[in-house]
């Protein structure tokens, strides 16, 4: 990742941070713990994921799959796994 996209994904944290912290619902369920008589540390996790765009004439069309085709992908496990889920897929079971 070039310095560039690195600033741009670090403006980001800051905007969610910024946000974070302007909530009114965030800091009126903060104060409700303190008056519960609990310090509250907030830490949260956030994941950024960075895909290239693809031109859209180069990207591929979805395929189309018959459910029928689908089912028959599934493994015999995974059909008893669902079945014991009470899932039922088919007339068969």
């Amino acid at each position: 990742m070039d310095d560039y996209v690195k600033k741009l994904v670090r403006e980001l944290g800051e905007a969610i941070n910024r946000a974070l912290e302007d909530s009114d619902d965030i800091a009126e369920a903060r104060e409700r713990l303190r008056d519960a008589g609990h310090e509250v540390y907030l830490m949260l996790e956030a994941t950024i994921v960075l895909g290239d765009l693809q031109p859209e004439e180069d990207r591929q069309p979805f395929s189309t799959v018959s459910v029928e085709q689908r089912l028959s992908q599934i493994s015999h496990e995974d059909k008893q796994f669902l079945k014991s889920l009470n899932i039922k897929f088919d007339n068969n079971d």
